[in-house]
């Protein structure tokens, strides 16, 4: 197995020396010509396509250059298909199967999805449960080593017993979870008679669930100096850490986690007190990775409190699943007001809004945005069939160097009510650009500004937008929960038995209307009380 050296190099800055632990830090992650700036993000995928997004597109999108994929997404199979790609000159095989090119992208595997919440069955000893169109799968350590070794991506999430179950977890299922997975870890750099055959740049998967001392144990024994047959069997290395290249939070069992200790909430600090004390005894000179967070406050958070190099693209798909053009910037514009931190396209107020999905809720603060939706091109011309001289192009118009004129609101307010896939797609191409950009943001106010800025630009992030949070104390949804509701509403109006379902939605509209009119011609009456107008079981009125 023959994966390129990772090279991750720390910037440093008068307010934040590279060697500090949990400071914000800006840095170049490199494998083979591709180089990725941290903070940043990575691409998540389903069997290694990006939702919503062609091939074409994906090139199109510039913020997407790291590639992560779940592995359980092919395990119908035995072997999976992807262990059967040929190999093809040096190229990795992955890269091959997916196509993606290996001077262009980084790829990374999981065996399990990071976003994936659903209750699993426990793991054992021996394997660990993953979850495929077939139902569950179990995969054994020595399957996860063959299954990368065969696969050869850049970068390969080391198995950990993370336990799906329900909480709360007793300190024995703790202490199994801390020894299985640092055993697993041993496994994957286990030194073979071939050098080759050694996985590289390997990521663990840091466990300990909501116990800080459980964390920290975990990461003590990955420093920790090796003895007898355990170091010969990862020899030429002492410790575990030798062999890691990266650290990566998942926080959806994090979350699911707290949320079963009593008198403990998944809120900021409780989430960053356990991520510092899983880093405490690590090396500070290698990338964090945390996937699934929530929104660009907690990111922010978690960078500047925790310093976390690299973030997926899970919240700003999320997005586009449910109607969401995300419309925020960092450093925030200066307006009047809090504002969401974008707009649910479902809503009819915006039927006729003919701005870009980046048009600022004000016009003093005016939006660009680079995305193929915002500022789309036209294919180039050597790129056009053309069959006869009636598609020659226009002369007089350049199509190749000016942009077209941008889809608009009502365009995608549109394509979502008539459940057209194309909605979905440029929305994923905005939110992605959208969340690029907020990274460049951050970089350059770390690299060139002081603590004191960086910090008052935090202050004036979240004074500006409204957080994406579970907080049931909030007067009225956020922008997120009334886009989720529209998507349900209109996903009820297509498919098998929509008629009948939109038939008893008018009827139950219907006599909550009549029941509003009888209740005012009552009050008019001087009747005291509220009047409930009585329905049959078919939802209509009886008088």
């Amino acid at each position: 197995m023959s994966s390129p050296s990772l090279s991750f190099e720390i910037s440093s800055s008068e307010a934040y020396p590279h060697d500090s632990r949990f400071a914000p830090r800006v840095a170049k992650l490199l494998i083979r010509k591709v180089a990725i700036d941290t903070p940043g993000l990575l691409a998540c995928t389903s069997r290694g396509v990006v939702p919503h997004l062609s091939r074409d597109n994906v090139i199109r999108t510039k913020g997407i250059r790291w590639i992560h994929v779940p592995f359980e997404t092919f395990l119908e199979h035995k072997p999976p298909v992807p262990t059967l790609q040929p190999q093809q000159g040096q190229s990795p095989k992955i890269n091959s199967f997916l196509r993606f090119p290996e001077d262009e992208y980084v790829l990374s595997m999981s065996l399990r999805d990071p976003a994936d919440r659903r209750e699993m069955p426990a793991n054992t000893n021996v394997y660990v449960t993953a979850n495929c169109i077939r139902g569950v799968k179990k995969v054994t350590p020595s399957d996860w080593r063959s299954y990368m070794i065969s696969c050869n991506p850049d970068i390969i999430f080391s198995l950990s017993d993370i336990p799906f179950t329900t909480p709360p977890y007793s300190q024995k299922r703790l202490t199994k979870s801390i020894e299985r997975s640092a055993l697993w870890l041993a496994h994957m750099l286990h030194s073979g008679p071939d050098s080759t055959s050694t996985p590289s740049n390997v990521f663990v998967q840091m466990v300990g669930g909501a116990s800080a001392p459980a964390r920290t144990t975990f990461a003590e024994s990955l420093v920790e100096v090796l003895h007898g047959k355990e170091a010969d069997a990862i020899q030429p290395r002492k410790c575990l850490d030798e062999g890691v290249a990266g650290y990566a939070f998942d926080m959806v069992p994090l979350r699911l986690a707290i949320e079963g200790v009593q008198g403990l909430s998944p809120n900021h600090s409780t989430i960053v007190s356990l991520i510092q004390a899983s880093l405490l005894v690590l090396p500070p000179n290698k990338p964090r990775l945390v996937t699934s967070a929530r929104g660009p406050h907690e990111m922010l958070l978690l960078i500047r409190e925790v310093g976390i190099d690299l973030f997926d693209t899970y919240w700003a798909q999320r997005a586009a699943n449910i109607g969401v053009a995300l419309d925020f910037s960092f450093p925030a514009h200066i307006v009047t007001g809090k504002r969401d931190l974008g707009h649910n396209l479902y809503d009819t107020k915006y039927t006729r809004d003919f701005t870009s999905m980046m048009g600022n809720h004000d016009k003093d603060s005016p939006g660009i945005c680079l995305c193929a939706a915002c500022s789309p091109y036209s294919t180039p011309s050597p790129e056009i069939l053309r069959h006869s001289s009636m598609d020659e192009p226009d002369k007089h118009r350049d199509s190749s160097d000016s942009p077209n004129p941008p889809y608009t609101k009502a365009f995608l307010h549109h394509l979502l009510h008539t459940h057209e896939m194309s909605a979905h797609s440029l929305l994923a191409l905005h939110n992605i650009t959208v969340m690029d950009a907020f990274f460049a943001g951050i970089r350059g106010l770390i690299s060139h500004n002081s603590a004191s800025i960086f910090e008052a630009e935090i202050r004036r992030f979240f004074e500006t937008y409204m957080e994406d949070t579970d907080d049931m104390s909030r007067m009225e949804p956020n922008v997120f929960e009334r886009a989720e509701k529209a998507w349900g509403e209109v996903e009820l109006l297509r498919g098998k038995g929509r008629i009948a379902r939109e038939t008893e939605r008018v009827k139950a509209e219907s006599a909550v209307a009549a029941n509003e009119v009888l209740k005012k011609e009552m009050e008019e009456k001087g009747a005291e009380g509220a009047v409930n107008v009585p329905l049959a079981s078919n939802g209509e009125v009886m008088m």
